[in-house]
């Protein structure tokens, strides 16, 4: 496997809409014309579907086993690639902060997904070490990982999928072509890797209108709104109807933040290190509020929590902390993080 996700493609320096092949190089075939034979050439076209195609193939190979050509399987694998290629966003174009901001959130997703299989494997040994062990209380924590583990693992890949293909047409070519391209990417939804789970509530490549403004905002400079509306995106137009909307997903959830706010045994901490590790870590860490009335399923109640961090991840970009944010970033990039 390569050590970056990025591909290149022969087509990438043609422009939309023209040929790919050259004419003199295309096979010849007869044909009737208004009753003569004429000589036609068949001309392979290079249209926006097919690059949003070349862009969704790159991030369906960065989560693939280059040994066996197979999709890969474990969430924490797939979910170290998927932290590694938002990084490499960030390091290569520094205006891609939400990307930047994205490896911190899906390591803690990582994070999140190492809590709940440590949850499961302490619950199997407890059982076996003693049978009376799973009663109503310990047997819920166990659900309730179980769970998380198979959502956070969902809403990480079905993002993942969604919005890195996104920058990729962004860089490859430009503003204006992904405004006049976006509405085509739903052209190619049947040749695509899409979550089936994903698939029952949400339509691949629906062209939300917080793509193009949060892109718009790149190209005028203004990278914290790009933040906001991107992370408005990925929030509430992709994860709040993938997962957040699941009434499973918001049972395990409750059940947490109750158990975090009233310091029960096995919560798992609402919050989002700007770090590689999963420790909280002072000013670089940001919490969900310790209330029950505060829902990480909310929307609303998340976004303020995204918002917050996002204008937290600005301010140390800005600071004399930067060396240090950018050292994590390199980080998980290299692959590191999640422990």
């Amino acid at each position: 496997m390569s050590d970056t996700p990025f591909t290149e493609h022969d087509t990438d320096a043609l422009a939309l809409n023209r040929n790919i092949t050259p004419i003199p190089e295309c096979k010849v075939y007869p044909a009737l014309r208004d009753g003569k034979k004429v000589d036609c050439v068949r001309v392979k076209i290079l249209d926006p579907a097919a690059v949003w195609l070349r862009c969704q193939q790159e991030a369906e190979q960065w989560v693939t086993d280059a040994r066996t050509g197979k999709a890969l399987s474990r969430p924490d694998a797939i979910n170290r690639r998927i932290n590694s290629a938002y990084a490499f966003l960030w390091l290569k174009d520094r205006r891609f902060q939400w990307a930047g901001l994205a490896a911190f959130a899906s390591k803690q997703v990582g994070c999140g997904l190492l809590h709940a299989s440590t949850t499961l494997r302490d619950a199997h040994d407890r059982v076996l070490a003693n049978p009376d062990f799973l009663d109503v209380g310990s047997g819920g924590e166990a659900v309730g990982a179980y769970t998380m583990y198979g959502k956070l693992a969902l809403g990480n890949l079905s993002l993942f999928l969604d919005i890195y293909p996104l920058h990729r047409f962004y860089m490859l070519r430009g503003y204006k072509a992904l405004e006049y391209c976006l509405h085509y990417r739903r052209e190619i939804k049947n040749k695509v890797r899409w979550p089936d789970e994903a698939k029952k509530r949400l339509e691949f490549g629906y062209p939300f209108r917080e793509i193009l403004w949060g892109f718009d905002a790149i190209e005028r400079g203004d990278l914290a709104a790009s933040v906001e509306h991107l992370a408005r995106h990925e929030q509430v137009n992709i994860l709040q109807k993938v997962i957040y909307d699941d009434k499973d997903t918001r049972l395990a959830l409750e059940a947490n933040q109750f158990a975090w706010v009233h310091q029960l045994r096995g919560a798992a901490e609402i919050q989002l290190t700007l770090s590689a590790q999963c420790n909280a870590n002072g000013k670089f860490t940001s919490w969900l509020p310790r209330l029950t009335s505060v829902h990480l399923w909310d929307k609303n109640d998340r976004m303020q929590f995204v918002i917050r961090t996002a204008k937290q991840f600005d301010r140390l970009l800005k600071s004399s902390e930067r060396p240090l944010i950018e050292r994590a970033i390199q980080e998980i990039y290299a692959g590191g993080g999640v422990s």
